[in-house]
């Protein structure tokens, strides 16, 4: 992982969130002909989704060195962000029967996020 850069870094990263975005909207359980999406599993789904993407959004302007306000570090923020990402889609996942591809999916990618925006924050803290 270190022989990447750290643009590709950040923005695999935002990536990562887009595409746990996407995958709020695929079967995460179901049996039969009965599926549940992650916008259904998750109560408040749609934090998730603000989180995801506010995430990405920092992280881009992080990597396009856009001026963000003072109070807005973009390497904690989105290490943060994606951080709720991950847990909440872990709980969920654990706490569900008859899982389907969605919620792997949405596991998958929120992991990605995090261990990328994670290590993007350690490097910006040397």
């Amino acid at each position: 992982m270190n022989s990447i850069t750290r643009e590709q870094r950040i923005y695999a990263a935002a990536g990562a969130s887009v595409l746990f975005i996407i995958s709020l909207f695929f079967n995460w359980f179901g049996v039969g002909d009965f599926n549940v999406s992650g916008e259904d599993a998750v109560p408040s789904w749609w934090i998730l989704l603000i989180f995801a993407a506010v995430a990405a959004a920092v992280l881009v302007a992080d990597a396009m060195n856009f001026e963000l306000p003072p109070a807005v570090r973009p390497a904690p923020w989105a290490a943060y962000l994606t951080s709720v990402c991950f847990i909440v889609t872990l709980m969920i996942f654990l706490e569900g029967d008859n899982r389907k591809f969605g919620i792997f999916l949405a596991l998958l990618f929120s992991v990605v996020a995090m261990v990328l925006a994670v290590m993007h924050w350690r490097e910006e803290e040397r």
